[in-house]
């Protein structure tokens, strides 16, 4: 709750639908801006004044057609946004846009469990002019996937293999992207300047529980400062303990910062193995892509992909006030 106080006043800021479906593009480019530096969370003093954007005809099904259950899992235990939370994305969105944030862009952050092919992809391939996947009673998702369009399939800066979150800042992780002094999280959000980014880390934290929380802290903080909404998520394997030291510090965090949880173990015990394959750390593959077939709720990626993409949709629902 440390930043109700930060996040109450931005409660009457009322322009943000037009905000989304006005004056840009349909396809938007981050711009060149300076090396973002760590901050504390800045204190809004006034709504800020957007360039509204044109319509683009996107807009999410008015209804909520969300099913109670996932895979017998009640939805609201596995997209977590509460009222509070939803003021935070509300209010960070505002001031990621006084910062110029693409407001059609999210951005990754985590390691191997959530890097190209298999983590949300192939959702980008109706831009590419075929569809390879079957949403099935899903299919109200198309609408986020048409207005995130471009952001799926990249794997960006910030996705790296074995990556923990004391990489985060380090810049010996960086890619020849970013500059010199640049920890991949700052390199990725000035490179593709998202509103949104997904934070899947925890699987290479390994026996460091205070490590862990000091830097998803300062990683969680960074975000915010940078007007870039974080979703954290919760990862399916027991690397660090059973129960997960990790993810019970996680749905912590996205608790005391009033921030999105994607709790993707709570869907994750449904399937066999956790979803994970024979190393007991990656997804287990789902290449159909359908999830009107019953194998989609026994495969790890399947599960990971939709929930994904559903939290996305909910994020999105309450930036236009639904």
């Amino acid at each position: 709750m440390k930043y109700l106080g930060y996040i109450g006043i931005w409660l009457g800021f009322i322009g943000l639908i037009a905000i989304l479906i006005s004056h840009v593009p349909s396809s938007a480019t981050a711009t060149d801006m300076p090396t973002p530096t760590a901050s504390p969370i800045p204190t809004a003093t006034a709504s800020p004044e957007i360039t509204p954007y044109p319509d683009l005809g996107i807009m999410p099904t008015p209804t909520m057609p969300y099913p109670p259950m996932l895979n017998g899992v009640p939805i609201e235990q596995i997209i977590v946004i509460d009222e509070d939370a939803k003021t935070t994305i509300r209010a960070t969105y505002a001031v990621g846009q006084e910062l110029g944030r693409n407001p059609f862009a999210f951005s990754k952050l985590g390691d191997s469990t959530i890097e190209n092919p298999h983590f949300l992809a192939r959702f980008d391939d109706a831009r590419l002019g075929h569809v390879t996947y079957h949403l099935g009673e899903y299919a109200y998702l198309e609408s986020v996937i048409r207005f995130y369009e471009g952001s799926f399939n990249r794997q960006g800066e910030a996705v790296i293999r074995g990556l923990h979150a004391w990489s985060v800042f380090n810049p010996q992780w960086g890619s020849p992207n970013c500059f010199a002094d640049e920890g991949v999280l700052a390199c990725e959000i000035r490179v593709h300047n998202p509103s949104i980014i997904f934070i899947r880390l925890g699987t290479n934290d390994v026996g460091v529980p205070e490590g862990f929380d000091r830097d998803m802290r300062r990683i969680i903080e960074y975000c915010l400062s940078q007007g870039v909404i974080p979703i954290l998520g919760t990862k399916a394997d027991l690397r660090d303990g059973n129960p997960s030291p990790n993810n019970a510090t996680i749905r912590r965090l996205a608790d005391e910062y009033n921030i999105p949880l994607w709790d993707f173990e709570r869907l994750a015990q449904t399937l066999p193995n956790r979803g994970l394959d024979l190393d007991n750390h990656h997804l287990t593959t789902f290449y159909a892509h359908d999830w009107t077939s019953p194998l989609a709720w026994q495969r790890g990626h399947a599960a990971h992909s939709l929930s994904a993409l559903m939290m996305l949709d909910a994020v999105w629902r309450v930036l236009l006030g639904y």
